[in-house]
């Protein structure tokens, strides 16, 4: 291999661009491995995480996302068809069916049918529902209990039933307390 400053002398070239040359560059290298050391320090990962935790990522972010970042990063997403490269890479497939599987899913799943809120809500959908189960069996075996009454007062001849003692029909009866008729506008 030939020796650079003669190399530079041949060509013409200047003996100081043969010998800073090879010096800037491990100048360069040196500067990249000291970077690269710092940031494996235990110094930087403590930096990073206070910055992360103080307001200032707060407001950047903020400042990101009110100005012209969202449209730009929009429009790329769209130019560059990451949705359709996504759904074509078969990731959204592959995520999907990770998270069904996952066992993290259905702890956070029973947790939340666990919750207060949704045990409410289901045992008043309940409350609710057996009400208007209720309702509609009562104005039914009320109806066969007339309609009974009425056949078996024909078989043995007598005469029908008072009017105040008739049963009204099913769609007369109204619902149980708390339960809205099925005509009402929903709440």
């Amino acid at each position: 291999m030939p020796n650079p400053i003669e190399s530079a002398l041949r060509t013409g070239g200047s003996l100081s661009v043969a010998v800073i040359r090879p010096v800037a560059r491990g100048m360069s290298d040196a500067a990249i491995a000291g970077v690269d050391a710092v940031l494996d320090s235990r110094l930087a990962a403590e930096v990073v995480d206070r910055v992360a935790a103080s307001p200032l990522v707060g407001r950047a972010l903020g400042a990101a996302l009110e100005g012209p970042l969202l449209d730009v990063l929009a429009r790329d997403l769209v130019r560059y068809r990451v949705a359709e490269r996504l759904l074509s890479d078969g990731l959204v497939e592959q995520t999907t069916t990770r998270v069904l599987e996952s066992e993290e899913l259905w702890l956070l799943v029973e947790e939340i049918a666990r919750s207060p809120a949704v045990t409410d809500a289901i045992a008043r959908q309940s409350v609710g529902f057996a009400d208007v189960v209720a309702g509609g069996v009562r104005a039914r075996s009320r109806s066969a209990d007339t309609w009974l009454e009425q056949r078996a007062r024909r078989v043995l001849r007598r005469r029908p039933a008072p009017a105040d003692e008739a049963v009204p029909p099913p769609d007369v009866v109204p619902p149980p307390d708390g339960v809205p008729p099925p005509d009402a506008a929903p709440p």
